[in-house]
């Protein structure tokens, strides 16, 4: 099993601690204020408003075992099996996506799905993910290659099959 934190901008960390700021400045406000509406209010800010951004950016990771890549954002998972990946891709995306960096990778997987995930160490994630799929081939599943012809992006693909 190997586990690959998240690469974090640091502009969107700057974005997210700034409301995790707002939130708990706008919740002493209302506990200031007083009353029960205001008290649940302010409970319901610091939960949501405070609470999830801050578990995001501490539980982003990804976790490549033997069969599946296991990637944990916050309260958010996604199982994808190994053998189901057909390609991985650097691009550089602002689309919503479990990854708190806009250097990501796209990888697609099954029928015509895609996450994007940002680890801190691309090279090594692209590595192991390459070394997994390899030793995990059975006569019907091909080990990937990595196309470097996207414009230096690199990007594995599954061989196709000998006929």
């Amino acid at each position: 099993m190997n586990v690959f934190k998240s690469k974090i901008d640091k502009g969107l960390l700057i974005c997210l601690v700034l409301s995790i700021i707002a939130c708990v400045l706008g919740a002493s406000v209302m506990l200031k204020v007083g009353g029960l509406f205001n008290y649940v209010l302010a409970a319901v800010t610091l939960i949501a408003g405070a609470g999830f951004p801050l578990q995001i950016l501490t539980s982003t990771k990804y976790i490549l075992k033997n069969e599946s890549l296991d990637i944990i954002s916050g309260p958010f998972s996604w199982k994808i099996p190994i053998e189901s990946i057909t390609s991985v891709q650097e691009v550089q995306n602002a689309l919503m996506s479990p990854a708190l960096s806009f250097d990501r990778l796209e990888i697609k997987y099954g029928e015509d799905k895609v996450i994007m995930v940002s680890p801190a160490n691309k090279k090594a994630f692209m590595q192991t993910l390459d070394e997994m799929r390899s030793t995990g081939t059975n006569e019907h599943t091909q080990p990937p290659t990595i196309d470097k012809s996207s414009k230096g992006n690199k990007k594995i693909k599954k061989k196709p099959k000998n006929a």
